[in-house]
């Protein structure tokens, strides 16, 4: 008779907490697509970082003494909200500073205030947590008849902190594939949801 009390006594407690577990993580889910009903589905963000250019080097330097250059970067960014898991995104940053590099080990090629366009899917394995990748363009802001195109393409992951109101605070990490060289990037965006 004690162990058939201990026996459901200890299925009432676990069921008990099973249930609570349960309604936890439904009330969470719910929460979440509250938020994002409550502040939309789209979101738009100004973004300030560094880009690393390996390639990079200014007109007084050789390739060889190179280590490579810090560019001060900015962007916009937009992303639009498809489920809780995806959002699919426009992003738009642009170096602020004129530097060479080597094309095809043979000539050098000035790149002047860069402007890389992509598009990319985000994919939230957690809640906050993004992990982004798209195709992309990079070109200078003001093209002359030296001026020359590239394709990208662009990954990263990021992380949204929440403020208050639909503002959020997203410490990002890129790295950009190039066809003549690569690059990657940390920075902070600052946006809003509607």
């Amino acid at each position: 008779m004690r162990k058939l009390f201990f026996i459901m006594v200890t299925l009432a407690v676990t069921g008990v907490t099973v249930d609570s577990v349960y309604a936890q993580e439904l009330h969470h889910h719910h929460e979440s697509i509250h938020e994002n009903e409550e502040h939309g589905k789209h979101k738009l963000s100004v973004y300030g970082g560094f880009t690393h250019v390996d390639a990079a080097f200014y007109e007084h330097e050789t390739h060889e003494e190179s280590t490579g250059k810090w560019i001060p970067t900015l962007g916009l960014e937009y992303f639009y909200t498809l489920s809780h898991k995806f959002d699919i995104g426009l992003l738009a940053d642009m170096e602020l500073d004129e530097y060479f590099i080597q094309v095809n080990n043979e000539r050098e090629l000035l790149r002047n205030n860069i402007v890389v366009a992509t598009a990319v899917l985000r994919y939230k394995p957690m809640k906050r947590v993004g992990i982004f990748a798209g195709p992309g363009v990079e070109t200078e802001f003001i093209e002359d008849e030296d001026s020359e195109s590239f394709f990208v393409a662009k990954v990263g992951i990021d992380y949204e902190v929440e403020i208050a109101h639909g503002w959020e605070l997203t410490p990002v990490f890129s790295y950009d594939f190039k066809e003549h060289y690569s690059s990657y990037s940390f920075g902070i965006s600052l946006g809003k949801r509607f």
